[in-house]
């Protein structure tokens, strides 16, 4: 692993305004004119941009500890170990091959660490579940979740299609309109997508007059399709009210399927399955305002989000939710907001 600091010769406490004039330095230095001091400003510029930016160097520092531990440090990473000057004198330089190979190998090896450390400290518990009760299994949790959106599929589906029955049972006459202007729309695609292959044959015949008719008819078949959807939009819209209660009516039983039985028990249907319970981070039952608090956060925030981003909202809100998988606690963000955790039976 290339070592920064002593190839700016600097210290690893050294200030960003330190590294800039050492940078400045090593790079005035440097015969840009020839190939080996154009790498050896490139490695300098490396050098600068990771140790110029907070992020970038905190990461560096990480993997520089690590690779102190190895004895890996100052290792040649492949593209030469130091910096060329104005006069061409280098050092250390490794144009093998399988060293580089090697090197790059090694390389990648000390990086995959890097990340396992990072995630070991995220994965970090902070908290300690109740007496009697662990942790689950991540499979545990993630079955259990997919019941209870399997659940609440089932709960919006049936609010849709009662809400289509609804509609067609008070406003006949629009579904009846909706239904012909949809038919009529078909017919008048499938009659361009007609006119549209004469006007290709009429290409390659040659035929310029029958060509320009057959063009006619397919744009007016456009604009006829057009006028349609436009008179087929208009009739939608009066229903729309009756689609957005069966939207509201979906997520009221999507609420009450997840927040009553969590109060009372702690458990929903798939956490009941798979022996899961919610519990605040105390061990103390999650009670009504527990789950009103952990469950109407989820609930409210895809109701929002569906109203602007609709069907995507679905999967923003699934990855807040599934964050517990890389949090130590497991908690989600809907848990750290309500100061929960799920955990399981010690003997399961």
């Amino acid at each position: 692993m290339d070592d920064y600091y002593s190839l700016l010769g600097i210290d690893a406490d050294a200030s960003v305004d330190d590294i800039r004039g050492a940078y400045r330095v090593r790079k005035d230095g440097l015969d840009t004119a020839s190939d080996s001091g154009r790498a050896d400003a490139a490695k300098l510029n490396k050098a600068w941009n990771v140790l110029s930016d907070p992020y970038q160097r905190g990461r560096y520092d990480e993997q520089r500890s690590l690779a102190v531990e190895e004895g890996t440090l100052g290792a040649d990473d492949g593209d030469g170990g130091s910096v060329a000057t104005s006069n061409g004198s280098t050092s250390n330089r490794a144009p093998g091959k399988g060293m580089r190979s090697t090197a790059r190998n090694s390389r990648q090896a000390r990086q995959q660490s890097a990340r396992e450390l990072r995630e070991a400290r995220t994965k970090a518990a902070t908290l300690t579940p109740p007496p009697g009760t662990k942790f689950p299994a991540p499979k545990q949790r993630i079955i259990a979740m997919v019941i209870d959106l399997l659940v609440i599929i089932v709960l919006v589906s049936g609010a849709q299609i009662l809400a289509g029955h609804v509609a067609k049972s008070q406003k006949p006459a629009v579904v009846h309109a909706i239904d012909n202007l949809n038919n009529q729309i078909t017919q008048a695609n499938n009659d361009k997508s007609a006119a549209d292959k004469a006007v290709s044959a009429d290409k390659k015949a040659n035929n310029p007059t029958k060509q320009a008719a057959d063009q006619k008819t397919s744009d007016d078949l456009k604009a006829k399709a057009k006028d349609l959807t436009t008179q087929r939009d208009s009739q939608v819209s009066k229903l729309n009210p009756y689609y957005l209660g069966s939207i509201i009516i979906a997520f009221i039983l999507g609420f009450l399927y997840l927040a009553v039985p969590s109060a009372l028990t702690g458990r929903t249907l798939g956490k009941r399955i798979q022996h899961l319970k919610v519990v605040r981070e105390d061990g103390s039952p999650l009670g009504w305002r527990g789950a009103v608090t952990r469950f109407g956060l989820v609930v409210l925030v895809t109701f929002v989000l569906y109203l602007l981003l609709q069907q995507i909202a679905g999967v923003v809100v699934l990855f807040g939710v599934t964050m517990w998988m890389r949090n130590g606690n497991m908690q989600g963000l809907h848990d750290r907001f309500a100061h929960t955790i799920v955990v399981t039976d010690a003997a399961d």
